[in-house]
């Protein structure tokens, strides 16, 4: 029994410190300004009055405009404009805004009328007069109170969809970048298990060292890549990876010759951003008869800014019937870099008649 009690009590005390933190989180943020308004509209009104009235009858004045003030405001802030912002019929709520603002004229004039009667010495006519009187230097009165809670009620409700738009638009973002990067994974690891499946056949021992080889990029993929970045460093070893088994698949074949500089050692990446042209580079390059291929890589990284360049030998080959793949990884990319670097990256591909070089220059510090 007394664990129970321990148990129920450790409960509740959980429940009311959420609803008092949701209480001064939301309520009290969101209601900041408006509280504000309302104090120092009080103060002014009893401010106008109090030489008027002795101290209660001043009080009870001022409570009575407030109430008025803040049922018939609010009203229209809470529940009418709402309404017409969701359904975008903003012509209508100025018809009822209209109306709530001739309402709470006659509730605030009807309540100075009633003050005056109080005193002495007052004639009929004068009375005629005064219902009018009031009720025209009410409407400035109502139209300000009415104007400034649905100004405070429409920014908020303009922040709400701000938030809630930015917030679509992020997820939006992200399931973009992911849904690319999925496809690119799944094209390499083809690739590179295709290679794996010609070289079992030819040369058992390397076929082992490339599995283990490939067993490292595959760690490197699941369990690095899920994140948006990752450091440079791991990038570029993933890409030196990858280029030891191309190199150990074509032999002679292929000349290979990169080169790799890195200042900053702290830096961070799109996971994936550089393998496409690596990939195409030893897809794409020409393998005539007695003739090499070439490829020249440069990977510099100086002041947060990273130069990749790529280039090899490149010859005309006659069209083949398409598979459904073509380009894929090269549209990918592209994509990739216009969501997550946006203006901070420039790239240039040159196709000509015997080479097909890639220029890539992106501001990691941006």
């Amino acid at each position: 029994m007394f664990y129970l009690w321990s148990y129920l009590e450790i409960r509740l005390q959980r429940y009311f410190y959420k609803i008092r933190c949701m209480f001064r989180k939301n309520y009290l943020t969101k209601h900041l300004f408006l509280t504000l308004f309302w104090l120092v509209l009080g103060f002014a009104v009893w401010i106008q009055i109090k030489d008027e009235f002795n101290a209660l009858q001043a009080l009870f004045h001022t409570s009575l405009i407030m109430v008025s003030s803040i049922v018939v405001s609010q009203w229209l802030s809470d529940r009418v404009l709402p309404q017409a912002i969701k359904t975008r019929q903003m012509k209508p709520f100025v018809l009822k805004a209209v109306v709530f603002v001739i309402i709470l004229a006659l509730l605030i004039g009807g309540i100075d009328y009633y003050f005056i009667l109080s005193k002495d010495g007052i004639s009929i006519q004068q009375r005629t007069d005064l219902i009018l009187t009031h009720f025209y230097q009410a409407i400035p009165s109502s139209l300000l109170i009415n104007g400034t809670a649905c100004g405070i009620r429409f920014y908020q409700e303009h922040a709400d969809i701000q938030r809630i738009h930015s917030q679509l638009q992020q997820n939006f973002l992200e399931s973009q970048v992911k849904f690319l990067q999925d496809q690119v994974n799944p094209h390499f690891m083809f690739n590179v298990l295709n290679h794996i499946h010609i070289l079992m056949k030819k040369n058992v021992e390397m076929a082992d060292y490339l599995l283990l080889k490939f067993s490292d990029i595959l760690r490197y993929q699941l369990y690095e890549c899920n994140q948006p970045l990752v450091l440079l460093t791991r990038e570029l070893q993933y890409l030196q990876d990858f280029i030891a088994i191309e190199k150990m698949r074509w032999g002679n074949e292929l000349d290979v010759n990169c080169s790799w500089t890195q200042s900053s050692k702290d830096l961070y990446i799109a996971p994936l951003m550089l393998i496409c042209f690596v990939e195409n580079a030893f897809k794409h390059v020409n393998r005539l008869p007695n003739q090499k291929g070439t490829i020249l890589l440069s990977c510099v990284e100086e002041g947060g800014k990273l130069q990749f360049n790529i280039s090899n030998s490149y010859e005309e080959y006659p069209p083949l019937a398409s598979t459904g793949h073509s380009g894929i990884g090269l549209e990918n990319v592209k994509k990739r870099l216009e969501l997550q670097y946006e203006n901070n990256y420039s790239l240039t591909i040159d196709k000509l008649d015997s080479s097909f070089a890639v220029q890539l220059t992106i501001d990691l510090k941006s």
